[in-house]
Order: C-alpha cells, then sequence, then structure tokens
C-alpha cells in the first residue's frame, strides 16, 4: 500500500505522463541518468558512455529537428551506438519532441547560439556560428588548412596555413591566426552576428603583417533561403589601410544538398575593384551530418586582368559533434 502511494507521488511530481520530464524518466533514465549527467543505472551496460545532458556545448550545438529523428529513429540510423534505441513506435511525435526539449534544456545555461543557427559553410564568407572544425580547402594550386576551435559560448579560436603548389621556391604561403566573438542571436528570428579580427604574420610568401577586423552575418528568413555576408578591412604593415571587401551568398537547402552563389567584391584603397562570383554546392557527407564538402569555382567578372576561373572545393570535419569515422 505504501509503496503504492510512493509511486503515485512520484508521478505526481513528475508532472503529465506526456510531459518531458515524465517521458524522460520513463525511456531515458536507465541510460543517461536520473539526473540527465551520463550516469547509467548499475545494470546497464553501454557501448559507448551517454552525453552529460547539463553539457551545454555538446546540448545546444546540434539542432532540434537533429535530436528528434535520433530519438525516433535510433543512434543506428546515424551511424552512433546501438545503445540509443528508436522510440518512433513507442511514442508520438509530439512526446518525442517534448523529451528532447526537456533533455535540452538541462542545460539551464543562458546565452549559447542554438545548433539551428550554425548554416552551411561558403567559400568565402566566415561563419558567424563559433565552431569545432577541421577544414581542408584546395583552390586551383593552393591550399588550405583550417583549425577552428570554440572558446566557451560564444569566442572562438582559428588557425590556418596556406601552401601554393606552383613551382616556386617556397610552398608555404602564409600563416594566419584569428579570433571570432558572437556579439548577438536570435532563435525566434534566426539570425546572428559575429565580430572578428585575422592577423596574418610575415611568414612564407607573405613579407608584411596584414590585420583584417571583419564582421560577419547569417540569417535564413522564412527557412526558405540561408543568407550569409561579411564585410572585411584590411591594414597592411607599412601601407596603412589597403580597402574593404564585401562578401554575400545564398542557398537552399535541398535534402542532403545546399546550392549556393555567392558573391565578392574587392574595393581596394589603391587599384582597380574586383567582382567575382562563386557558384557552388555544400553536400552532407556523413549521415550525421558532422562531415561535409562542398565543389564550384570562382568566375571573375571585372577586375585588373588576366582572371581566370578557378576550380575549389573543400571538406571539413566537425569534430565537436563525433569522431571522424563515426555517424557514417
Amino acid at each position: 500500500m505504501l509503496a503504492g502511494m510512493a509511486l503515485v507521488l512520484a508521478v505526481a511530481v513528475q508532472g503529465p505522463a506526456d510531459s518531458g520530464a515524465a517521458l524522460f524518466a520513463a525511456w531515458c533514465k536507465s541510460c543517461h541518468g536520473a539526473d540527465g549527467r551520463g550516469t547509467p543505472a548499475a545494470t546497464t551496460r553501454l557501448e559507448v558512455p551517454p552525453a552529460d545532458l547539463h553539457e551545454c556545448k555538446g546540448s545546444t550545438a546540434e539542432t532540434e529537428d537533429r535530436w528528434v529523428n535520433i530519438v525516433a529513429q535510433g543512434g543506428a540510423a546515424f551511424g552512433l551506438s546501438l545503445d540509443m534505441p528508436a522510440f518512433g513506435e513507442a511514442g508520438t511525435p509530439a512526446q518525442i519532441r517534448a523529451v528532447v526539449r526537456y533533455a535540452r534544456s538541462l542545460c539551464g545555461e543562458l546565452g549559447w547560439p542554438p545548433g539551428e543557427l550554425n548554416f552551411p559553410r561558403a567559400f568565402l564568407v566566415e561563419k558567424a556560428y563559433p565552431e569545432d572544425e577541421l577544414v581542408i580547402t584546395d583552390q586551383a594550386r593552393g591550399q588550405e588548412y583550417i583549425y577552428e576551435h570554440r572558446l566557451g559560448k560564444r569566442f572562438q579560436l582559428e588557425a590556418s596555413a596556406r601552401t601554393a603548389l606552383d613551382g616556386q621556391p617556397r610552398a608555404v604561403d602564409g600563416v594566419t591566426g584569428a579570433l571570432k566573438y558572437n556579439l548577438w542571436h536570435s532563435l525566434e528570428r534566426r539570425e546572428l552576428v559575429s565580430l572578428g579580427l585575422e592577423a596574418t604574420p610575415p611568414l612564407g610568401r607573405q613579407d608584411a603583417w596584414e590585420l583584417e577586423p571583419f564582421l560577419a552575418f547569417g540569417a535564413n528568413p522564412g527557412r526558405a533561403l540561408v543568407v550569409q555576408g561579411e564585410v572585411v578591412a584590411t591594414w597592411e604593415e607599412g601601407g596603412g589601410f589597403g580597402g574593404m571587401s564585401y562578401r554575400m551568398g545564398a542557398g537552399h537547402e535541398l535534402g542532403r544538398f545546399v546550392p549556393m552563389l555567392e558573391a565578392g567584391w574587392s574595393v581596394p584603397t589603391a587599384g582597380e575593384r574586383a567582382l567575382s562570383f562563386y557558384p557552388q554546392v555544400w553536400i552532407r557527407l556523413s549521415r550525421l551530418g558532422h562531415v561535409a564538402g562542398s565543389l564550384g569555382a570562382e568566375l571573375p567578372a571585372t577586375g585588373p586582368e588576366p582572371r581566370h576561373p578557378r576550380l575549389i572545393a573543400f571538406v571539413l570535419w566537425d569534430f565537436g559533434d563525433a569522431p571522424l569515422f563515426r555517424g557514417w
């Protein structure tokens, strides 16, 4: 009798049967722990330790829809652990979304940009979203290797190295360090704005310091188009202010593909202005989406000659999401 009363009281405290808290206790507690900190029950044996849902970096970096799909279809559907079962037949879509929202609310700390604002990477425009990524880019005979590391809620540290395999004596074209900060974001408006600074020392073929402060933004108006833009100023050692660059791109998601078109307008303080267009297709390579690539070209429109079209491609690994060989 007392045990039955205790059970009734426990359910009453958790709330309605369809509440996220009650569903989490029924579906998730044995593996993720009653408090969501990733401590499974003593009788539960797991191949991969469950994530700590109170860790905000992990719980905010992905979209709600991705969490819903993983809960509904199970980990195996996205190349993740078989320990994560599919609840698509056990609950309704509303119940699954409720338990996902409860699990994500365990972060309990405001100010983290949501994963819905992590738009596909473009060729020119610096992403406004702070990210954990490794990127390898190839442009004709030039290559760039980029490491991006998120620091806390809104900062990102970046380091890149460029090479040029064009037969010249020095293959290292230069290195650059950058710091980016997310100034503002709104999930309701689906917009974000970030401010950053790139610094290039005189290494490799670079013979003087160069600084480039920039302002980057992204928006997803009406969820129809992804629009990203960047304004960059250039300061050169010995030459002072070198000019401005304006970059804008738009794309539309079609399943695993996102066709995009960018335009880059360079306005130097001395010399001829240049305009180029960049048609490209971003592709989600892994089922989880943490490995992606893009293929396109630079098409010069106006500017100093000679300027020729160039093929451009990159592959990226979002190492904050999952190890490289998981999620396939």
